[in-house]
């Protein structure tokens, strides 16, 4: 089940009910017909160049693997609504990603990432974003233009209070959940 609780459709597919291929070379046997792909786990230092033959590909989860970068070929698979990366080593969200207007789900928790970029609002039909556990030093007020988002996990991210309550007030907390750790009495990212 999705983290959302509902079954995410794009263009008719319910990725729900559809299946979750874990292994790569078993997808590429029938790589029209894959459109959830998980390979979390895998000791990855980068994305493998054939998921990009994976041309419905709606869901990508790298979890636990030991990327460093988010390539720019990802813009070939325009039809992903959900991109998992978390527990890697990614340190920048590139602004190619936020040409990939069809992303409702983007997860990059427990990375190196210091900095949100202004460009996050172009993600408009953004769900959920999962930043959690990541040494973020900027926040942008561009945030508050994500006005489809239903989840900002934003927890083990150091954060004054300042920062929490100017987050928050972007928001209206009936329709996003957020999720901080207590406020630390630092200096952090505005």
């Amino acid at each position: 089940m999705s983290l959302l609780g509902h079954a995410q459709t794009y263009t008719g597919v319910d990725l729900d009910t559809c299946r979750v291929y874990t292994d790569l070379n078993l997808a590429l046997k029938n790589p029209n017909k894959v459109y959830r792909l998980k390979l979390s786990k895998k000791k990855l230092t980068s994305f493998p160049e054939e998921i990009y033959k994976l041309s419905n590909l709606r869901e990508l989860n790298l979890d636990r693997n030991k990327i460093s970068e988010i390539p720019s070929r990802i813009t070939e698979l325009p039809k992903l609504v959900k991109l998992s990366l978390n527990e890697n080593r990614i340190d920048t969200l590139p602004p190619f990603l936020f040409l990939m207007k069809n992303i409702e789900d983007l997860q990059v928790g427990d990375n190196y990432i210091t900095t949100l970029p202004d460009e996050i609002e172009q993600l408009s039909i953004l769900k959920v974003l999962a930043i959690w556990d990541n040494p973020i030093e900027y926040y942008p007020n561009s945030l508050g233009s994500l006005k489809q988002l239903m989840i900002l996990d934003c927890l083990h991210n150091q954060m004054n209070f300042g920062t929490q309550d100017r987050i928050s007030s972007m928001f209206d907390s009936k329709k996003t959940k957020m999720y901080f750790s207590p406020p630390c009495a630092c200096d952090d990212g505005h």
